[in-house]
């Protein structure tokens, strides 16, 4: 029988030793953190000078050690995947990082292009932009922005001007690109 100790280690062994993000059972981190808070929790009802909390105490700080080594480790395989747009062997809390990864991935990209083309980044103007104009590049149904209005349904092919932060999850899920004019505005 495999404890949380050793699972973590196995964990933090595998993705030391290969380039690859390397798989984790579901729930991984849940567990972690909650076997962690028991530990945590167990200490505070023991006398801090006996083995058993010394122990704990141990324990505890090994298992925080693997884990903020594994984490980092994991996050700059996410980082190196998101740059090259793949997605395997996530954790489900990792998805929404590797989503995000992405969205800055894509944006340092457009930093990079507009630069080399001798054209002012429109990267640091987006921040300010309350829409944006995208082309939808599948079809999909209406949404309700942060507006509160209804937007949509929208057919592949369709432009619109949307809200920032809902275009830029459009973009980041693949179901829309964003139109950038050719001259920049001021606004």
């Amino acid at each position: 029988m495999t404890t949380t100790y050793d699972e973590i280690h196995q964990a933090w062994k595998r993705e030391l030793q290969n380039p690859e993000l390397q798989p984790l059972r579901p729930g991984f981190f849940k567990d972690l953190a909650s076997y962690i808070k028991r530990l945590k929790e167990a200490q505070r009802n023991l006398d801090p000078k006996s083995l058993k909390a010394i122990v704990m105490d141990e324990e505890t700080k090994r298992l925080e050690q693997l884990l903020t080594q594994l984490v980092d480790r994991r996050l700059e395989k996410l980082w190196t995947s998101a740059n090259q747009d793949e997605s395997t062997n996530l954790e489900s809390t990792e998805k929404q990082v590797h989503q995000d990864l992405k969205g800055i991935s894509r944006h340092y990209k457009k930093l990079k292009e507009e630069l080399l083309q001798g054209r002012e980044p429109s990267g640091l103007t987006n921040r300010g932009k309350t829409v944006l104009l995208i082309r939808f590049v599948k079809d999909v149904p209406s949404i309700i922005g942060v507006d509160l209005k209804t937007h949509g349904p929208f057919l592949k092919e369709d432009i619109a001007k949307l809200p920032f932060e809902n275009a830029e999850s459009l973009i980041r899920q693949g179901a829309a690109v964003e139109i950038r004019s050719s001259t920049q505005d001021n606004g």
